[in-house]
């Protein structure tokens, strides 16, 4: 059993703001360039209705043609996506991601060879409109594969709308019922503080990269686009250079003959492809959790491959801690010695990590698994330290 790559909530936050300001930013050229929005297609969907009332069939057929493009630039990252799944791939987004740094270096030349004095017309307005709307129609089905479906970033309607509504769930079930956030949920779909900063921060920074693109388009209209393909060159290498682990089931008895009836128990080792192994991010392991089989209570994970002991793999942790509780599942980590296990609890700030739910090897975590827990699983959510 191979369980499919997926960013942590840090990684798709910083994943999703870093996106949204590009959205911002190639949006407000656009408009400055070619006077049409290219980030989403509402607006352009509501130009189209009411060209065709008053048949004006050339600009009609222009908005069509844009909802046409951005839906082909979401199917081509499916397709990109699923191809490199398929192949195993180190990272499956690097095609996508090398699609829309492709298609806005060619909306590049057109803002270069731009005049300002006046928006674009004719041809030249129909394919820098084009490329750009195709761009965006790449980076939006990217992101929401990335994230699950959670976030977009290439419009701000959803955005705002779950800021709204997730505000008030938040507020009525924190300030009038006096419960705790943790007590509600713990997924990134429900409402929680995290995520209510998440959508506020991806709002502010496409704003910010509106803002950031008209300044710069203003002062050096011919170069403003080096900006977002620099960010996006530099988040494309960053995935290339820092993979995400991949999660595959070992088979038990290959692992301990004396356990291999037990059929409760799994092991789970964490491998990077491809990249630096010392750099390797650990994936979204609450999400893993919440798909493991029920039948399956206690669960091994092997982590000696892996060396990437920051702040995100703490939170990583911690998350699946949390899902584990919820879901009455018992997991020990494997492969850690003393001193990693003092940098997780010491850059957690809580007891993480401790006899019960680690172990520096295998042969140690196994043993642990096959006796019964010192305490109740449920209380495998980790206790804050009080300095």
């Amino acid at each position: 059993m191979i369980v499919d790559r997926a960013h942590s909530f840090i990684l798709q936050a910083r994943l999703a703001i870093s996106l949204a300001w590009v959205a911002g930013y190639v949006n407000v050229v656009a408009v400055l360039t070619c006077g049409f929005v290219v980030s989403h297609i509402t607006g352009n969907a509501t130009t189209l209705g009411s060209d065709l009332a008053q048949e004006r069939w050339s600009a009609a057929l222009l908005m069509a043609v844009l909802l046409l493009a951005f839906f082909v630039g979401a199917f081509i990252s499916g397709f990109a996506i699923e191809f490199a799944r398929q192949r195993n791939w180190a990272s499956i987004y690097v095609m996508p991601a090398a699609l829309e740094l492709a298609l806005l270096s060619a909306f590049a030349i057109g803002v270069r060879l731009h005049d300002p004095s006046s928006p674009e017309h004719g041809t030249t307005l129909w394919w820098m409109t084009i490329v750009a709307t195709l761009s965006m129609g790449v980076q939006n089905a990217t992101i929401t594969r990335i994230s699950s479906g959670v976030v977009r970033t290439t419009h701000l309607t959803g955005i705002v709308t779950d800021l709204g509504h997730e505000s008030a769930q938040l507020a009525i079930v924190r300030w009038m019922f006096g419960r705790g956030v943790g007590q509600v949920t713990t997924d990134s779909h429900g409402p929680s503080f995290q995520r209510l900063f998440l959508l506020a921060s991806i709002l502010g920074s496409f704003i910010f990269g509106s803002a950031c693109g008209a300044f710069i388009y203003l002062v050096f209209p011919h170069w403003s686009m080096v900006a977002p393909i620099a960010l996006l060159g530099v988040v494309m290498l960053q995935d290339i250079r820092t993979p995400i682990c991949e999660l595959e089931e070992a088979l038990l008895a290959e692992m301990a003959g004396h356990l291999a009836y037990r059929t409760d128990i799994a092991v789970f080792k964490a491998i990077p492809r491809g990249g630096d192994a010392r750099e390797a991010h650990l994936p979204d392991l609450a999400a893993w959790v919440d798909r493991l089989p029920k039948a399956k209570r206690i669960i091994v994970l092997d982590l000696s491959r892996t060396q990437a002991f920051g702040p995100l793999a703490a939170s990583a942790l911690h998350s699946m801690f949390l899902a584990a509780a919820r879901t009455d599942h018992r997991v020990i980590v494997a492969g850690l010695d003393s001193g990693e296990v003092a940098t997780i609890n010491a850059l957690s700030r809580s007891d993480l990590l401790h006899s019960n739910n680690s172990a520096p090897d295998m042969s140690t975590a196994l043993r642990i698994a096959s006796e019964p827990a010192r305490h109740p699983w449920q209380e495998t959510e980790p206790v804050i330290s009080r300095v």
